[in-house]
């Protein structure tokens, strides 16, 4: 393999993992973000205006496809890649002590430890009472979604890009949470 394969675009690199490795409905933007975490991670590096290059040493049994999908799969077992399995295509199976499913949990016994955050019932509900309520509702989701955000960050992976990928993870995870049971939140008119 030369090196002249291993050097591209930030397009063309995005091609290469939409076509190949990641999921289909991974998008452009998200796809450029993740290139952009990728080269936080070591995997890719920026050798010019718009020139991205392929870091691990090259293997000459594997092509570039080939390379890439490997050395991304060995970066899911790794704290630092834990987002990656949710773009794979065909991602490697979880290890035991996996991220997401630990932070979801604690943000769920974060919520039911503080009695603060329980629902407290009210008879007049106003402006200020609701949106305290909504906001204690909607924590564990800001708790996990700052977690995250925090993980993905780096050197040439943005907040705006950290919260793309954090979007696009939120809606391939399986884990589904209980519904709420419905709470009027405005006061009924008699007449």
């Amino acid at each position: 393999m030369n090196d002249r394969n291993r050097e591209r675009s930030i397009s063309s690199w995005i091609e290469l993992l939409k076509a190949r490795i990641l999921v289909s409905d991974v998008d452009y933007a998200t796809a450029a973000a993740l290139c952009c975490h990728l080269t936080d991670l070591g995997v890719l590096e920026k050798s010019g205006e718009d020139n991205w290059k392929l870091t691990p040493v090259p293997d000459s049994s594997l092509t570039v496809e080939e390379e890439v999908e490997k050395c991304l799969k060995g970066l899911c077992a790794t704290e630092q890649g834990f987002a990656l399995r949710y773009f794979l295509n065909d991602p490697p199976p979880p290890i035991a002590n996996d991220t997401p499913d630990e932070e979801i949990s604690e943000a769920e016994n974060t919520v039911k430890s503080n009695p603060q955050l329980l629902d407290q019932k009210t008879s007049n509900l106003s402006n200020l009472q609701i949106v305290k309520k909504y906001g204690r509702q909607v924590q564990s989701f800001i708790e996990l979604e700052k977690s995250y955000t925090e993980k993905l960050l780096g050197p040439q992976t943005t907040l705006k890009e950290a919260r793309k990928m954090f979007n696009f993870i939120l809606s391939r995870m399986q884990k589904k949470t209980e519904p709420r049971s419905w709470e009027q939140l405005s006061r009924r008119r008699h007449k």
